[in-house]
């Protein structure tokens, strides 16, 4: 997912550091979680703030839980268009969540959705790393994931008198499913049968046979956690 050039501004010097699990889990403080040293205010660019829909999953900050400090309850938001997890650490101040930590499960407790952090390989941009939705144990040789998407599009001014200016908008799509198979890199996950079937060579016939047998399809959730549940049966 590409980050907006101008969709944010962010007031003052932002410094990345990587911390693991563990030392989240060690540190006293909640700095490990939050990228930076120090909390930063973001504010929208005057032409995004008119534009129709919205870049995150929930408009307002909900409650939620980071497992790496169990005991703690944030006020988040997931801005899915930046792919980045918003924490309110005082009024008007906000810092994104730190996503090179690993093996941390932050979840909205408005509807009990759970995301991870994972490094995937994007078609465009090679390898990523970013907010997944997991469907699978984390002992399964097989994962499944889904990934929000939401797109930007630009404003457009009319073309003539008998057109009418477009505002910039924010619009939801069909979330990509993405599946990592021994612990390797999520890729995205193939829609066509045959190609799906073909990341598992040893087990292909048997797959594709379960598909057509149970009416599988790959643009259906609930099929696709079936569907691995089954593969990793075998």
């Amino acid at each position: 997912m590409k980050k907006p050039t101008l969709l944010f501004a962010t007031l003052g010097l932002l410094i990345t550091s990587s911390f693991n699990h563990a030392q989240a889990q060690d540190n006293g403080s909640n700095q490990a979680l939050m990228e930076g040293g120090g909390a930063f205010i973001v504010t929208m660019d005057d032409k995004d703030k008119k534009a129709i829909g919205s870049p995150y999953l929930y408009e307002n900050f909900t409650k939620g839980k980071i497992s790496a400090r169990p005991t703690e309850i944030y006020d988040i938001r997931y801005n899915v268009f930046t792919d980045e997890i918003e924490i309110k650490v005082s009024d008007g101040k906000i810092q994104n969540f730190n996503k090179s930590i690993s093996n941390v499960i932050i979840t909205f407790l408005i509807d009990d959705l759970n995301f991870t952090t994972l490094n995937y390989i994007n078609s465009d941009d090679g390898l990523q790393r970013g907010y997944f939705v997991s469907f699978t144990e984390t002992n399964q040789n097989v994962k499944l994931f889904s990934k929000k998407e939401v797109k930007y599009y630009e404003a457009k001014p009319a073309v003539s008198s008998y057109d009418k200016d477009k505002p910039a908008e924010f619009k939801n799509i069909d979330d990509t499913y993405y599946v990592s198979i021994g612990g390797a890199y999520a890729r995205e996950l193939p829609t066509k049968k045959k190609d799906l079937a073909k990341l598992f060579p040893e087990s292909s016939d048997e797959i594709l046979n379960f598909i057509k047998k149970n009416k599988i399809k790959t643009s259906r959730e609930a099929d696709l956690i079936n569907l691995i549940n089954y593969i990793n049966s075998l």
